[in-house]
């Protein structure tokens, strides 16, 4: 069951839930919601299992290297990404340091995602 959700409602907010990562792709996939989806794990996890819709991979381990390809995205809602909610947490507060309007963290991570993965699991 999906329940439809104001996509302006949720990309205001500091963290969501799996359900409302759903929702967005749905709606982004219908072209109503516009957002970026990061995911900060290695690439190794990202490889086994990995979120569809996922827009780029920064390991949080290169996050300040590969951080400036997103700075044309400044002013986008940035969703964040990672296991269980901690890295996409630390990533979520560097990314406000440095300006991003509206950075997401996905509260529990790819742990707690209900929605649609692929990769090797």
């Amino acid at each position: 069951l999906i329940v439809m959700y104001d996509a302006k409602k949720i990309l205001a907010k500091q963290e969501i839930n799996s359900h409302e990562l759903e929702s967005l792709l749905c709606m982004r996939e219908d072209g109503v919601a516009d957002f970026l989806l990061i995911d900060v794990r290695e690439q190794y996890e990202y490889v086994e299992k990995r979120i569809v819709g996922v827009d780029y991979l920064i390991p949080l381990s290169d996050f300040f290297v590969k951080v400036t390809e997103l700075e044309k995205d400044k002013y986008k809602p940035i969703i964040i990404q990672c296991k269980s909610g901690a890295r996409s947490a630390q990533a979520q507060a560097q990314l406000k340091l440095l300006g991003f309007e509206t950075p997401i963290n996905l509260a529990g991570g790819i742990t707690k995602y209900k929605g649609k993965t692929e990769g090797n699991e």
